[in-house]
């Protein structure tokens, strides 16, 4: 069921919604990685729910950050909220 709330979250992409440093990284990265950095927003602009996203998507956009990968708990793999402004925000 659509509610009012997500059909206006539906309206901010994942990149729209993705938390400003996470952004940066992806911005100071883009020169050496082009192609991946490319890819990974071009992903984030196409998608509004984290769950559509690959896991290869996922995986490449973490490896732009500071995160590793085992510091990562199962719930942002799965929800992305560590990565995403909340959204009711």
């Amino acid at each position: 069921m659509i509610t009012k709330k997500t059909k206006t979250n539906m309206t901010k992409t994942l990149y729209d919604r993705l938390k400003p440093e996470y952004k940066n990284a992806i911005s100071k990265n883009k020169e050496k990685y082009p192609t991946i950095a490319s890819s990974v927003v071009k992903a984030l602009e196409n998608n509004y729910f984290w769950n559509d996203l690959t896991i290869g998507q996922t995986k490449d956009l973490i490896s732009f950050t500071d995160e590793t990968f085992g510091s990562i708990a199962y719930y942002d793999w799965s929800y992305g909220d560590k990565f995403l402004i909340p959204n009711d925000r």
